[in-house]
Parts: C-alpha cells; sequence; structure tokens
C-alpha cells in the first residue's frame, strides 16, 4: 500500500487542493505557503522532476510571484522543451507584466508545437488588448 509520502507529487496536489478549497484568504495564504515548504523539501532528492517544478511554479504563479514562476517554468523548460503548460503559464505571466515580446516569443514556440492550443488562443486575445 503506497501513502502519500511514498508519492511526493500526489501529496504536493493534495495540499494546493486544500489551499484552493479554503474560503478564508488568510488560511489559504498558509495552505500555498505549506505546499511551497513541502515542495521545496523533496525538490532536492527529486531535482530533475519537471513536474514538481511545474506544481511549486504553479503555486508562485497562484500567489502572483511573477519572478518565481519564471524561474520555476523556465527549469521545467530546460528539463522539457515542449511543455505546453510551461510555456503559456511563462506566456501569461509576460501577459501580466505587459511584456508583448517575451509573450510572442512563448506564443511562437506554442505555434511551432500545437497550432490548435487553446491557451494559445486566449492568449493571444489578451496581448491584443496591451
Amino acid at each position: 500500500m503506497t501513502g502519500l509520502f511514498n508519492n511526493p507529487r500526489r501529496h504536493l496536489r493534495t495540499l494546493i487542493k486544500q489551499a484552493r478549497k479554503e474560503k478564508n484568504s488568510v488560511e489559504r495564504e498558509k495552505k500555498y505557503d505549506e505546499a511551497l515548504e513541502y515542495g521545496h523539501g523533496i525538490e532536492k532528492k527529486l531535482e530533475h522532476d519537471p513536474d514538481i517544478a511545474f506544481i511549486i511554479g504553479t503555486i508562485y504563479y497562484i500567489k502572483g510571484d511573477s519572478q518565481k514562476t519564471l524561474e520555476y517554468m523556465n527549469n521545467v523548460l530546460e528539463i522539457g522543451i515542449f511543455d505546453l503548460d510551461a510555456l503559456a503559464i511563462k506566456a501569461s505571466v509576460y501577459l501580466n507584466l505587459k511584456n508583448r515580446e517575451k509573450v510572442i516569443e512563448c506564443c511562437n514556440k506554442i505555434k511551432e508545437l500545437d497550432p490548435k492550443n487553446k491557451s494559445l488562443f486566449e492568449i493571444e486575445e489578451e496581448l491584443k488588448k496591451i
């Protein structure tokens, strides 16, 4: 029988789900911080695991930390250069930072990999607004 701690990705996702369900914003932040603490704890053991880097980067995205999000998404893309979700999150961060050039760069990479990607269309629509 496999427990949660034998599957660190599953446990990290569970912590994020618990944070999302939390109605109180202060408690929700605490739960995201708890998830980050756990993620950083397993990160060293699983340093070449793009899933862990992606999940941690996503937590930073939720928390609004653009720099940390980009750092982790870049780590994901170093390991798996074809990760469409990491490219989409990276493009979204640049969109929030109003960095058109970087958004277009990410979108072009997504187009190369999946020209009909739904996130691509959404990001390009938002790009028109800045």
